[in-house]
């Protein structure tokens, strides 16, 4: 029994031995321990934020870059490693180097802390590197790490203690984008712009097309950084450009770089002559100008020359003449003095006179004298019969 005794008391006294050296060292992989931050560890979101709410893990956080805004939302956290070589790897790449953290008390078989923090409710934490901290158990752990917009480690703190974890970020790799940089607006005419687009892909980005909204109510979608457009109407339009491409999934860029606002001006009216009616000055837009209808010469609708319609004496004929033109020794406004006058006949055959009644004595005289002695002889003949 002695024998037996001997033996049981060396193996407890064995346990005692290992029970000390585990107590002297830092955060196990399994269990709670009084080494860790977080007595029994923050293995979900649910947890880290109920250890946050205690009033010394918060401070202690604080000084280690947590915030409350990324333990309430998670925001730009994903899950890694830290190592014993100080290396902290999310997505199979090392985000930060020379990691550090803290942990609730100082192990007898680690050296001296390069640090301690002293919380307001009289808690103390002391500052080692990975290496130094993880003496027993896993070389490695889970982590929680925040990273900033540009993909930069900014701190984390390991699942299975609950211990912020610090180290050095590496430069992370070019982040896909598309931007768009700049809008150039050239006026071409009154109503007419060519608007130039400048956007840049980078990290792997693409740009596939462009979309320009004109501010009228026109949008169109080309694959061209150069366009010509021209307004309908005259006002104010706000143009704004949106750069369509790939990132790591489909996007859409804008950018107060690349809107402007244009002015389109009223149109130009010019003074022109009115050819069918011969009337100047008509004014009218620029854009209604017809050569067929109107010209830009003044002469060209200059009055034409009062006329007026005599007579020419000389000839006897009526004719229109301007009005500076007339002559009163060669023209009469008495157009009656132009008057056709009878075309002489052509001579023809006398007409006959009547046959008188033959009398015997008349017949031999009219025979022998014609009309002209007939009437000296009927004269005769009246006289001698008076004297009878």
């Amino acid at each position: 029994m002695n024998k037996f005794k001997k033996i049981g008391i060396a193996i407890s006294l064995g346990f005692a031995m290992l029970g000390g050296i585990w107590l002297a060292s830092p955060s196990q992989a399994a269990g709670c321990n009084s080494f860790n931050v977080v007595y029994c560890g923050t293995h979900s979101m649910s947890e880290l934020q109920t250890a946050y709410s205690r009033t010394e893990i918060k401070e202690l956080y604080k000084e280690w870059y947590v915030t409350e805004t990324m333990v309430q939302g998670g925001s730009n956290m994903r899950e890694g490693v830290v190592d014993a070589n100080g290396n902290i790897t999310v997505d199979g790449r090392v985000v930060a180097t020379n990691a550090i953290t803290v942990q609730s008390k100082a192990g007898t078989r680690q050296p001296q802390p390069q640090r301690s923090y002293k919380t307001s409710n009289g808690y103390t934490y002391y500052q080692y590197t990975t290496g130094q901290s993880f003496v027993d158990g896993p070389k490695s752990y889970n982590i929680y790490a925040w990273f900033d917009n540009n993909g930069s480690f900014i701190t984390g703190v390991i699942k299975d203690c609950g211990n912020p974890v610090w180290g050095n970020p590496t430069t992370p790799p070019a982040k896909p984008a598309l931007t768009c940089d700049a809008l150039q607006v050239t006026e071409i005419s009154r109503n007419t712009f060519k608007f130039s687009v400048k956007a840049t892909a980078k990290g792997g980005a693409s740009i596939t097309s462009y979309t320009y909204n004109f501010g009228d109510s026109n949008i169109k979608t080309t694959n061209s950084s150069e366009i010509q457009y021209t307004y309908a109407q005259e006002g104010n339009y706000t143009v704004t450009i949106t750069v369509n491409g790939k990132e790591t999934g489909e996007v859409k860029r804008q950018n107060p770089n690349c809107q402007k606002t244009v002015t389109v001006k009223p149109e130009p009216k010019i003074v022109v002559c009115e050819l069918k009616t011969n009337k100047y000055p008509v004014e009218i837009k620029e854009s209604e100008f017809d050569k067929s209808k109107h010209s830009k010469n003044p002469n060209d609708c200059k009055e034409a020359p009062a006329k007026i319609k005599i007579c020419v004496i000389e000839k006897k004929e009526i004719r229109e003449i301007k009005k500076e033109e007339y002559n009163e020794s060669k023209y009469t406004t008495d157009l009656s003095k132009c008057q056709e006058t009878p075309t002489p006949n052509t001579p023809s055959t006398p007409t006959p006179s009547p046959e008188l009644p033959k009398t015997g004595a008349s017949d031999a005289i009219m025979s022998a004298l014609g009309l002209g002695g007939l009437t000296t002889a009927t004269i005769a003949y009246i006289a001698s019969r008076r004297q009878m």
